[in-house]
């Protein structure tokens, strides 16, 4: 047998506390042969990321590691610090989840990619510059010399998540660690990364350890799939078969928190008859400049295009498309945190197509309609108890309540989002994803909104704790009779809350209807790209921007003349 590239075998990662050391890995053991993919999946905190981070490199410094790793046969704790960062940069890519956060929004995506290569590998700059270009077209960026000089805020999530797999290779590592990489992107912008990997594999006999909580997209995708609980790898199984061969009742449990798998809630009653819908938008419009494709200028890009729907008071709607497709500008522009260049917005009779015209109105338009995020770490002040985040969103909207009362409140706010009280005092970066999200909406919820939109709140989210968070909005719209706008890329979770569905495509509807009618029966093509891209039994991920046919040397072979420095 070949030595593995990647060998785990009992780690253990802990760190500090006022109570003492706490270990959050128990034993993560497993391997990674040459050109094999291995999926780690698991609930949030059950130690995935960790594990891969200890592998990088990327702990705290003050987090203590025991156990084993090795890397190409070679044991890290057996090398000094220098011999562990050649052997890391040489050997070892990594892919992060959320690429915009680990990209300098000043800086340019050439600057991105080239330091390394000049630094580290002794490119010229010229040299490192065509490297990149290359790079970027392996990965199937398109127009990749121009990209160089474009900046993270210009490109898509789906761009700047091939942007961090090129820089990845620069140094034509034997092994990719790829955590969370998929979590954000629509379907099928997913399903192109994952092509991309897939072709990576081949042409380069890459080694991956992709790190997921999506099980169908670990199975499809994946040789063999290691599942962690609780700090610990309890059971690896065979990615093609795995729902066949699972043995443990917590892979059991995971598999079946599917979505699709849940039944729908009835629609929530609406009390009055209503001869107005809460929400209209009409002729939506809305365009952006962006720097122009030569470089110089700017052009005019519509985001938003005649976009026309209506919600019903205590009614869900989905809009749902890939990335780009304008539906969180038209959430944006709903709240009033864009400008609409035309077209009308109305809500609970009231046009609000026109910025709000005092301090008062716009806390009105607050109280009425309320916005959760995708990601509540950001979304949160960190400095904040939840206590006091609540406690803040309560008294801008209800000014008069004494300390009795507010503090009734808050504690009422958070039974409404099932979180136990005493996690009042404690910050966002002490709670997990599926808490933290559930205080972003009982903060939204404190203001009594009428309408709470939700823009991609749980597709960062593992899929037990998307089902928590969806079967908790059910009830609050059972019992409330709050509308529901929901964006999101995820079909499945279209399915699960929504009465109906828009299908959005570069600014434009393309379809709606009832949810059931529009998923089980689409009428236009796009409809059923969106829907032949979700992961299942069988799929095999597809590329449709074309694989680039002359290969690319790798970084051994046509050295640039320059000296590597030391």
């Amino acid at each position: 047998m070949t030595t593995p590239v990647l060998e785990l075998q009992g780690l253990e990662i802990g760190m500090p506390t006022p109570e003492g050391p706490r270990t959050l890995v128990h034993d993560c053991t497993l391997d990674v042969a040459l050109g094999e993919s291995v999926g780690l999946v698991g609930e949030s905190g059950s130690g995935k990321t960790l594990s891969v981070r200890a592998i990088a490199g990327l702990l705290p410094e003050t987090f203590t590691t025991g156990g084993t790793i090795r890397v190409e046969g070679q044991d890290l704790a057996a090398l000094d610090e220098r011999g562990r960062r050649e052997l890391r940069a040489l050997h070892i890519g990594m892919a992060f989840q959320t690429p915009r956060a680990h990209l300098n929004p000043l800086r340019t995506i050439g600057d991105f990619l080239t330091e390394a290569l000049v630094t580290v590998a002794g490119f010229t700059p010229d040299a490192a510059e065509r490297r990149a270009v290359e790079l970027l077209d392996e990965v199937g960026v398109p127009s990749p010399a121009r990209r160089l000089r474009q900046r993270p805020a210009e490109l898509s999530g789906g761009l700047l998540q091939r942007v961090m797999i090129a820089s990845t290779l620069a140094m034509d590592p034997r092994l990719l660690l790829a955590d969370e990489i998929t979590t954000a992107l629509d379907v099928t912008t997913q399903e192109e990364v994952m092509a991309v990997i897939g072709d990576l594999r081949r042409h380069r006999d890459l080694s991956l350890l992709f790190i997921t909580h999506d099980l169908a997209l670990a199975g499809a995708v994946c040789d063999r799939v290691v599942v962690m609980k609780q700090g610990r790898t309890i059971e690896t199984l065979r990615g093609s078969s795995m729902r066949a061969d699972a043995t443990e009742d917590y892979t059991r449990i995971l598999m079946s928190a599917s979505l699709d798998a849940v039944p729908l809630a009835p629609p929530a009653p609406v009390a009055e008859p209503a001869s107005e819908p809460l929400l209209r938008v009409d002729g939506l419009k809305k365009s952006f400049r962006v720097r122009a494709a030569h470089g110089r200028g700017h052009d005019i890009l519509t985001a938003v295009d005649d976009v026309s729907f209506a919600l019903a008071a205590g009614g869900s709607l989905g809009i749902v498309g890939e990335s780009g497709s304008g539906k969180s500008t038209t959430a944006r522009v709903i709240c009033g945190l864009e400008r609409a260049d035309a077209g009308t917005v109305r809500v609970a009779g009231h046009d609000w197509s026109a910025p709000a015209a005092s301090g008062a109105e716009r806390r009105t338009r607050a109280k009425t309609a309320q916005m959760v995020f995708q990601d509540p770490y950001q979304s949160l002040d960190r400095r904040q108890t939840v206590r006091q985040c609540l406690t803040e969103a309560i008294r801008v909207h209800r000014r008069d309540d004494d300390r009795a009362a507010l503090a009734a409140r808050v504690s009422a706010l958070m039974e409404s989002v099932h979180l136990d009280t005493a996690l009042l005092d404690a910050r966002p970066r002490s709670l997990s994803g599926g808490q933290r999200q559930r205080v972003a909406i009982a903060r939204a919820l404190a203001a009594e909104p009428r309408i709470l939109v939700l823009d991609e709140a749980v597709s960062a989210l593992d899929v037990t704790t998307q089902v928590e968070i969806l079967s908790l909005l059910e009830r609050i719209r059972l019992d409330t009779g709050v509308a529901l706008l929901m964006i999101t890329h995820d079909l499945t979770v279209i399915r699960r809350l929504c009465d109906e569905v828009v299908v959005m495509r570069d600014g434009r509807i393309e379809e709606r209807g009832d949810t059931g009618t529009v998923l089980d029966d689409p009428q236009a093509e796009y409809t059923r790209l969106l829907l032949d891209s979700i992961p299942g039994d069988g799929w095999v991920p597809q590329r449709r921007i074309p694989v680039r046919t002359t290969p690319i040397p790798t970084i051994g072979l046509d050295r640039p003349t320059k000296r590597r420095r030391r």
